[in-house]
């Protein structure tokens, strides 16, 4: 998968419900589903050239949610935060502290799960 369709379908996850239903439609289907901008043409009864820009006025729309909102960006920053914490956690190698490690790899563990 590219990068670029990547990025898109993880900020459909994030902002597809702000979209026009038709674009949250085409973005679904073009990066999600794999679908060809022809057979999403001929899905939505609509012409390729409409499709596409549909999809490009999408993608900018998600680009701009993503850098007014960030949500995709914090995600991003908690999630280093928290593998931080499980590397520091896993150094302490003091017996009476094992318990106490494990809980914190758990609630780590969460954070890091929820993306």
């Amino acid at each position: 998968m590219s990068e670029k369709k990547f990025i898109y379908g993880i900020l459909y996850d994030y902002y597809g419900d702000l979209l026009k239903d038709n674009q949250a439609n085409i973005v679904d289907l073009y990066y999600n589903q794999d679908y060809s901008l022809s057979e999403i043409a001929e899905d939505m009864n609509i012409s390729r050239q409409g499709v596409y820009d549909a999809l490009k006025r999408a993608e900018k729309s998600l680009m701009d949610y993503e850098e007014k909102i960030k949500l995709h960006e914090k995600y991003e920053k908690y999630l280093k935060a928290a593998e931080n914490i499980v590397r520091l956690a896993s150094s302490i190698d003091d017996a009476k502290y094992n318990d106490t490690v494990e809980q914190i790899k758990i609630e780590a563990a969460k954070i890091i799960n929820e993306g």
